[in-house]
């Protein structure tokens, strides 16, 4: 069974993205772990919004791609906002990544991870706007609290903020999934439900 980290920079909405990748990894077979050292495959999700946030998730890729040189590690996915927004330029300028991931592929976390393992460069950029937006998750909180994430995108389109080209338009969820999911991370014990979104 491979083995796959995953490091989550950025906000609240990365984590919650981050766990529903997970999700979708241990359900095709793939091993957590939480020492890079050991994992088959790395994958670092981003955050793009500031450039004290570009400069940590640059670093991290950096540090993460060292396993690959070092240790077992044979390939290295990148996901999230700093991919969504600098695809072209990550491929020609940090060849330590093998698969890029935009924020509306985290379907597409299993296929990346087979062909990070497999040596394969690929990427996997999909339309922002028909991502999915609920899914099962292996959450990454303490035990008793969670984030409940109840839209994603924004379509104000502010002229400073560049939100809308990292997660696309504004969506909501239905409120029926959204009970579901308070109900279910309830019934795991959580006490307290952070809800979030962009706007």
């Amino acid at each position: 069974m491979p083995k796959l980290g995953l490091i989550s920079l950025g906000c609240s909405k990365n984590l919650v993205d981050s766990e529903h990748m997970l999700s979708r990894l241990r359900a095709a077979g793939w091993e957590i772990t939480d020492d890079m050292a050991e994992a088959d495959v790395g994958v670092v999700n981003t955050c793009g919004f500031i450039e004290s946030a570009k400069t940590e998730a640059i670093e991290t890729i950096l540090e993460t791609a060292r396993h690959k040189q070092a240790g077992k590690m044979k390939g290295l996915v990148v996901t999230g906002c700093l991919v969504q927004r600098y695809a072209d330029e990550m491929r020609e300028e940090l060849p330590e990544i093998d698969v890029l991931c935009g924020t509306g592929s985290y379907e597409n976390i299993v296929d990346a991870a087979n062909a990070a393992l497999a040596g394969a460069k690929a990427a996997y950029m999909n339309d922002m706007a028909a991502a999915a937006l609920g899914g099962g998750r292996e959450r990454l909180t303490p035990s008793y609290t969670a984030y409940l994430k109840i839209a994603e995108g924004c379509s104000n389109r502010c002229a400073f903020c560049i939100i809308p080209k990292l997660r696309g338009p504004y969506r909501s969820r239905q409120l029926d999934a959204l009970l579901e999911e308070a109900q279910a991370l309830s019934d795991a014990g959580v006490q307290e439900l952070i809800v979030i979104a962009q706007d």
